[in-house]
């Protein structure tokens, strides 16, 4: 690790504390979680919490997605090694909700601790080391902080980074301050890109052809949750057999969009088509909201699925059927949003932000729609299209009429469901390949 680099990053981030709080307190005022837990953000803690157990692994799951993925591998660490203890780490609290849900077991019986990740600054991480005595780190995807690197090489802890992906933009970012980033990609020990791609901008950005291994996506490997699934059926069912199309994850001005391009494609969709429309952050659903009533979404046209939750079922059928648009304003519950839909439009790629999972919807073969902007998932993209599983749209007008064609046209429906389905089990054994690398 470059010592000079690496001080001065450290000094600059000492510098910037003020506005990590600031920060937080900003993302407070809608999201209230974040005034929560502060203490750990700087890792302070009442004691030590060294787990009894050989095997201590930290594993860093940023946000929501960070931690579906991880939650394969996780479970396929504790079939392996039965006594290991995890300490589960996250960035939002979205991501420590979905911890929270998928690890509610392991949390109960002690096998898993979890905590805000500490920001990166030499003393907190530090602590974050004292603390739990890891003996092994794995970051998802994208998480690479010089400091956190550096206090396990400086430990012996084995550090690697896990179901790894370099976007070409990232790249051209962590080039420019090539002595700190190559220096944190070099303090690996293990890197498992998802792609051949990723793995070559790795060798770009510093890391060698040692500590590199091709693994796949663990996208693939999650499995839809079967309580979920069977709930967005019975919620299908209570609509009678109206046609619904689900626009989830959605990212600000996506909904705008949507909304601007709706009116000159209604008459191309069933007539009593529901949509659904699913916010990606849940700061925004307020917004949403608003934007909906402004856009003439008014009265019983509109409900809010949290309220829909609230109703006995009759009064549920009653109020589904009679609305436009359903606000999807519940965390945690993708699998049954998508297990309703009949075609899905993935938000996060009409506008350039690098797109969302679209490998859940394909998983459970519900056609689906998405925007080119797709840089985070750049390879999965090509490969699904190709397959003849993903339909990529250049604009949001060419994906509502794609999707209405998908409605209307019941052999192109069902051949997009097949390849959908068998796309997803031909990609599949990332986690087997990751674990392998990793014990």
């Amino acid at each position: 690790m470059d010592v000079l680099m690496l001080w001065l990053y450290s000094a600059l981030l000492f510098c910037l504390q003020p506005f990590g709080v600031i920060y937080l307190l900003w993302r407070a005022r809608k999201q209230p979680e974040y005034a929560r837990h502060w203490g750990e953000r700087f890792a302070f803690y009442f004691k030590r919490q060294v787990s009894p157990a050989s095997r201590r692994v930290w594993v860093h799951a940023v946000s929501l997605g960070e931690t579906r993925a991880a939650a394969p591998l996780i479970e396929a660490l504790y079939l392996a090694q039965p006594d290991v203890h995890v300490i589960l780490t996250h960035t939002t609290p979205t991501g420590r909700a979905a911890g929270q849900a998928l690890f509610a077991a392991q949390l109960v019986d002690g096998r898993m601790t979890q905590v805000y990740v500490p920001y990166d600054l030499y003393t907190a991480v530090a602590r974050f080391f004292h603390i739990f005595a890891p003996t092994d780190v794995w970051v998802m995807e994208t998480e690479v902080w010089p400091n956190m690197v550096a206090a396990a090489n400086r430990r012996g802890v084995r550090i690697s980074l896990v179901n790894g992906r370099l976007s070409e933009k990232s790249l051209k970012q962590s080039l420019k301050l090539s002595r700190l980033m190559g220096a944190a990609y070099r303090g690996f020990h293990r890197i498992c890109a998802q792609t051949e791609a990723d793995a070559g901008r790795y060798v770009q950005v510093g890391a060698t052809a040692m500590q590199l291994v091709v693994t796949g996506n663990l996208k693939f490997d999650m499995k839809a949750p079967e309580d979920q699934v069977s709930q967005g059926r019975l919620l299908k069912q209570l609509l009678g057999g109206r046609s619904v199309v689900v626009l989830s994850s959605t990212r600000e001005g996506e909904e705008a969009l949507w909304l601007e391009s709706l009116p000159s494609l209604a008459s191309s969709f069933p007539r009593d088509v529901q949509w659904w429309v699913v916010p990606r952050h849940p700061q925004r659903f307020d917004d949403v909201e608003r934007l909906l009533i402004d856009a003439g979404f008014l009265g019983d046209r509109l409900v809010r699925k949290s309220k829909l939750d609230a109703l006995p079922e009759a009064e549920r059928q009653a109020r589904m059927q009679v609305a436009q648009v359903v606000l999807g304003d519940t965390m945690g519950h993708m699998f049954e949003y998508y297990a309703l839909a009949d075609v899905v439009m993935m938000g996060g790629a009409w506008m350039p932000l690098g797109g969302q999972n679209f490998l859940e919807p394909l998983s459970i073969g519900k056609p689906t729609v998405i925007g080119v902007h797709t840089h985070n998932f750049a390879q999965a993209a090509a490969d699904a299209q190709t397959a003849g599983a993903l339909v990529q749209c250049v604009g949001m007008p060419q994906g509502l009429a794609m999707a209405a064609s998908l409605l209307l046209d019941g052999a192109m429906y069902s051949q997009q469901q097949e390849c959908a389905i068998g796309f997803c089990a031909s990609h599949r054994g990332a986690v087997a390949k990751t674990l392998e690398s990793l014990l």
